[in-house]
């Protein structure tokens, strides 16, 4: 028998997802859920949790009801867990991770301290149901909790370390006490290892060790012997000179490039950097060919999936999103060794949840180069890792600086450095479809409509045209702007009966789904609608939603800065909004989205003072570089 309160009775919203979302419930559609909670209402656990076949079965059938109790019976660990939580206002959706860390023990766990949902969910919640149990305020798990909560939060916020000062300070705040009453609970939390020390601050013991593992890592594989067998043998300088003499591009390699392709073919672990349009896809296709002649095998990859796209059409090589290849790998489609290079580019978007992925694949002997501009948006989740790696001196890398994409006749170039350094050129102020380069139409009262008229100017979306803005709120935020232009744009062609989509508008998946091989920022078109049914192409990927599955489909005629990161289009509109997210990164990385114009919109003093601002990367608190430190022990997790 389940324990049950009034709660359910204002909703049932938690139970009615579980029934419509859960496979094991066939046949259980969000309709037939929502019918059953209707019916019997809060009473709806107790039939399921004892079995109730007959009384179901007035809404669904005997057979339905028969299978659904024995569906539920199977699921009762899972179904304990979602009544749970329930009863606590978390997000029913946490049962399945729940589930996945704890296994049948998992609702037991919770009721037996609720603060194990610390890594889950947000401290008022979970202190709530503490409290709720008899939990008193100076329980050690209560504050060992407020401890992980503050350090859990400034994951949120990006970062993985935090200063002992300011901890204390926030971990106070929480728990309404005395600093030393704060203290006594960090203690607690260190002795736990709840709370990892750290170069005078502290580390979620999480964060801590996929930073000290892929410090390990980076020093094991720069530390590793030379190949010696007949199949994967190092190759010689005299050799790798001959090649690069000989090699036939169609361009002449620089001497930076020729250094790239050392690093990629000699060393174990490599970065090339650069900024926008000096030679990154040209090295990239060097290294590739190059493998092959040494008798390496290349794997080329990117976070997002346009940003694979666009690297195997540039450089003529098979790429795929960082997903793919974990996947790959972990389902040994993927064969990795000595002999193999693993490429990484746009790496400044690489975060280090995923670079730890990324490690804990390769095998030893097994290459990685790291290709990025370290001037660009630092990543989306936590961690840093090229910014943080590029000005090791231990790790082989290279600048390239000579610009060969985005020609010096667009000027593109030019203004970016000056971005990048803080600074703002003098810029043209009127644009028209021929325009090239960075202009900026300066002011004060930006509005979709300013948009809607700079795009009109520039020959509309048909010119492979985006606007890229820092934010989603606002008069020129994404959401704005995304509204106004279906409304331009949607007229006379066939609509969806119940979203604001219509045919031959352009979209953008908002979620990681590995089957139907998308990644949050996948960006594709709609051709075609019926009975509710959205068909996209995601580039030369179709895909048929529907329902709640559109959920996660967005209008995108407007996106954000990061969700442009990895993509280039020809035209950019960039509309410059007084917003905290406003800096010179951010400002770099939205030029430099454009081959061939780059419109800035908006007040040019604004524009200026977030030039001013010191980038987000160098704001971002981390721990990588200091377990990078050889004098630091190494760990073993």
């Amino acid at each position: 028998m389940f324990e049950t309160t009034g709660r359910h009775a204002k909703s049932g919203e938690t139970i009615v997802r579980h029934l419509a979302e859960e496979p094991a419930f066939e046949g259980i559609g969000y309709a037939t859920a929502a019918k059953l909670w209707k019916s019997f209402g809060d009473n709806l656990y107790a039939l399921l949790g004892n079995g109730d076949a007959v009384r179901l079965a007035d809404v669904l059938g005997a057979d339905r009801a028969e299978r659904l109790v024995l569906a539920w019976r199977e699921k009762l660990a899972e179904g304990d867990v979602v009544v749970w939580l329930d009863e606590h206002g978390f997000d029913a959706r946490l049962a399945k991770k729940i589930i996945r860390l704890w296994g049948a023990d998992a609702a037991a766990k919770l009721r037996e301290s609720p603060y194990v949902m610390m890594a889950l969910a947000d401290w008022a919640v979970v202190d709530a149901a503490g409290r709720k149990i008899g939990v008193s305020t100076d329980d050690p798990r209560r504050l060992v909790a407020a401890v992980e909560s503050v350090l859990y939060a400034r994951l949120d916020q990006h970062h993985t370390w935090i200063g002992h000062r300011d901890l204390v300070t926030a971990v106070g705040r929480l728990l309404k006490c005395p600093p030393a009453k704060a203290e006594e609970a960090l203690a607690a939390a260190v002795a736990q290892r709840a709370a990892i020390p750290i170069g005078g601050g502290f580390q979620a013991a999480g964060a801590h060790m996929m930073e000290r593992y892929v410090a390990d890592r980076i020093r094991e594989m720069l530390a590793e012997p030379a190949m010696g067998d007949l199949i994967a043998r190092e190759v010689s300088d005299g050799e790798l000179h001959a090649w690069l003499d000989r090699q036939d591009l169609g361009v002449a390699l620089d001497d930076e490039q020729r250094e790239a392709v050392r690093i990629a073919v000699q060393e174990r672990f490599g970065i090339v950097r650069g900024g926008a349009g000096v030679g990154k896809t040209t090295v990239l296709k060097a290294v590739a060919r190059a493998c092959a002649s040494f008798g390496r095998t290349t794997h080329m990859m990117a976070l997002a999936g346009r940003a694979a796209v666009r690297i195997s059409e540039a450089a003529g090589w098979p790429a795929s999103t960082i997903a793919a290849f974990l996947k790959g790998v972990e389902a040994r489609n993927i064969a990795l060794g000595p002999e193999s290079l693993v490429v990484i580019d746009e790496a400044s978007m690489l975060d280090l949840p995923t670079m730890y992925r990324i490690l804990r694949s390769l095998p030893d002997g097994c290459r990685l180069l790291l290709v990025g501009d370290a001037g660009q948006l630092p990543p989306i989740q936590f961690g840093l890792v090229l910014h943080a790696l590029v000005e090791r001196n231990e790790i082989p890398s290279v600048e390239l600086t000579r610009v060969y994409r985005q020609t010096e006749a667009t000027g593109i170039p030019a203004v970016a450095s000056a971005v990048r350094a803080g600074q703002l050129p003098g810029l043209p102020d009127k644009v028209d479809a021929a325009s090239h380069g960075v202009a900026l139409i300066s002011s004060s009262e930006l509005s979709t409509d300013q948009i809607v008229d700079v795009v009109a100017d520039l020959g509309g979306f048909a010119e492979e045209l985006r606007i890229v803005c820092a934010v989603k709120a606002g008069p020129a935020g994404t959401e704005a702007l995304n509204a106004r232009f279906h409304d331009i744009f949607a007229v006379g062609r066939r609509r969806h009966p119940t979203r604001r989509l219509a045919e031959g508008e352009p979209v953008m998946f908002l979620k990681n789904d590995y089957q139907l091989g998308l990644r949050n920022g996948s960006l594709g078109r709609i051709t075609g609608i019926e009975d509710g049914k959205v068909t996209t192409d995601f580039d030369g990927t179709e895909v048929e939603l529907s329902g709640y599955g559109l959920d996660d489909l967005a209008l995108a005629y407007a996106i954000t800065v990061h969700k442009a990161q990895g993509s280039s289009f020809r035209k950019v509109v960039i509309p410059i909004q007084k917003t905290r997210l406003l800096d010179r990164s951010l400002v770099y990385t939205a030029v430099t989205r454009a081959t061939d114009l780059a419109v800035m919109v908006g007040d040019s003093e604004v524009l200026k003072q977030a030039l001013r601002r010191e980038a987000h990367a160098e704001r971002r608190e981390t721990a990588l570089g200091l377990s990078m430190d050889p004098s630091y022990p190494t760990t073993t997790f």
